[in-house]
């Protein structure tokens, strides 16, 4: 099964395409709006066999010219996965390979976790900045009712607002109220996680975690930028206060010490961008963090088609947390084996990644300034 496919790759093409969330994406503790849009790049490879592989890659015209006519085996190698060369075709020569082998990718991974992958709705951000509590209250019901129509079950929540958005008592009350609000609406079974952006201070985050305690939080995200004396502060807090609570971390900018820290149990959930750092790397890094008892939990937003393969990679491993997701609407996708169920993605038994693009939107898509159709 480890006998890597040898076929060249003949054509490459590349669309970018738009899709559309069910309302506007307000403020973290850093940035400003998000807004209700949201793109993927999306990379067709195609080989002299007539194989094809499909995914999210960033790949640029030039570099793709540059890979035409290499043999798979040149990018890619079982079972570790790209090579450097490949780096940027990563998540398609993973889905080609699949296809080419007849497996699932979860299958060609190793099929060591659950295919019933548990979601999570990331979307609900800070858009009460204008709004009375009364106000507040409702936005926030609202939201969590819109997630659950799309069939989430649990949430995750920013917070931060006394980063720079409110003074800092202001924001910590209204991060509270906000939490408590999320986790009335959401029922005592929901999974709910807040996401600070880094936007505390290790003082902030304990009092918030104290004004939150009855909500029975399940991880905090980014509390402040890694540090190892305020990490362990935040554990012995945690520990004093007897809260099962984890700390989840990495998404941005992780120091050179990070893993040190996961290792000697800082942090509980390791969070670096699934995208761009890659199945993989993630798939190296998994193995690592099992040894240590440590979850992966993987960013993501941003990507609608990334929720694909990254199921995969949660139904191919025993230490998989939780999947980010969100409500999201992308025309033209071919996803019919792929169903949500109880708040969770069921990873379907098709070869590969089990997902395409209508070629009329493929085709559109191509057009964009980004895109691109190259060919021996």
């Amino acid at each position: 099964m480890n006998q890597t496919p040898t076929d060249r790759i003949v054509r490459i093409e590349k669309a970018v395409l738009r899709g559309t969330r069910p309302r506007s994406i307000g403020y973290n503790a850093r940035i400003a709006t998000h807004g209700p849009r949201l793109s993927d790049p999306v990379v067709r490879i195609y080989t002299d066999s007539g194989a094809k592989g499909v995914g999210w890659s960033r790949l640029g015209a030039e570099e793709a010219e540059q890979l035409l006519g290499k043999q798979i085996d040149e990018l890619f190698q079982l079972p570790d996965g790209c090579r450097e060369i490949g780096r940027n075709l990563d998540l398609p020569l993973w889905d080609l390979v699949a296809r080419l082998m007849d497996l699932p990718l979860y299958r060609l991974l190793g099929a060591r976790g659950s295919r019933q992958v548990e979601l999570y709705d990331g979307s609900i951000y800070i858009d009460d900045l204008d709004a009375d509590t009364e106000q507040a209250a409702a936005i926030f019901a609202e939201e969590v009712q819109s997630g659950q129509e799309h069939g989430y079950c649990n949430f995750k929540i920013k917070i931060g607002r006394g980063a720079r958005w409110m003074t800092p008592m202001e924001g910590l009350e209204r991060d509270a109220f906000v939490v408590h609000t999320v986790r009335q609406a959401a029922g005592p079974e929901a999974k709910i996680m807040i996401n600070a952006n880094m936007g505390n201070t290790l003082n902030t985050a304990c009092h918030l975690l104290d004004a939150v305690a009855e909500a029975q939080i399940y991880w905090f995200e980014e509390p402040f930028a890694e540090d190892r004396a305020l990490n362990a502060a935040l554990k012995e807090f945690l520990l004093e206060r007897d809260y099962d609570i984890l700390v989840a971390d990495g998404e941005f900018h992780p120091p050179p010490n990070f893993f040190q820290m996961v290792e000697e149990g800082l942090i509980d959930v390791v969070q670096h961008d699934f995208h761009s750092y890659g199945l993989t790397w993630w798939r190296a890094t998994s193995a690592q963090l099992e040894q240590w008892d440590v979850a992966c939990a993987p960013h993501t937003w941003g990507s609608y088609i990334e929720r694909y393969t990254h199921a995969h990679f949660a139904a191919s491993i025993p230490n998989f947390s939780l999947l980010e997701a969100a409500p999201a609407q992308m025309p033209g996708l071919i996803e019919d084996d792929w169903q949500v169920s109880m708040g969770k993605l069921i990873v379907p038994d098709t070869p590969g990644i089990g997902f395409d693009v209508e070629d009329k939107i493929f085709a559109q898509g191509v057009e964009d300034r980004e895109g691109f159709n190259l060919s021996l």
